[in-house]
């Protein structure tokens, strides 16, 4: 919302920021990994990731932040197939830019269950098979 109280639509993702004046000049890929690749998506909050230490890969950097919200898209042919459904970490960066990222590139730290070490992990398997009851 502007001062005047007039709503301003259609900011790119990169020219969004949490101060006056956020860190840096983002181009869109420091903020997410992939265009949007459907149109319909619902959005939730993981209350138990809420306050948690994160961290988030933009650009094959590393950022600290604090976590939003959640974007997982529906309805898009993409999300049908395991290996690539995805949702996408809405994250306040440290910086107080935005970030977009599929899940693959945040970790949280839940001090009483993940441990010391707070890194991005490697070798993960993703899913491959599609399960069915019928």
């Amino acid at each position: 919302m502007l001062e005047s109280g007039a709503i301003y639509r259609n900011v790119p993702a990169h020219g969004i920021g949490f101060s006056r004046h956020p860190a840096g000049v983002w181009q869109p890929k420091d903020v997410q990994t992939w265009d949007c690749y459907g149109e319909r998506f619902t959005t939730l909050e993981y209350r138990y990731l809420a306050g948690l230490e994160v961290k988030v890969r933009c650009d094959n950097v590393v950022y600290g932040g604090e976590y939003l919200f959640t974007a997982a898209p529906v309805g898009d042919g993409f999300s049908a197939y395991p290996e690539q459904a995805k949702e996408f970490c809405f994250i306040r960066l440290i910086n107080d830019r935005l970030a977009i990222q599929p899940t693959n590139h945040v970790v949280f730290r839940e001090r009483s269950f993940t441990g010391d070490e707070f890194q991005m992990p490697k070798g993960l398997k993703r899913q491959v098979d599609i399960w069915s009851a019928e």
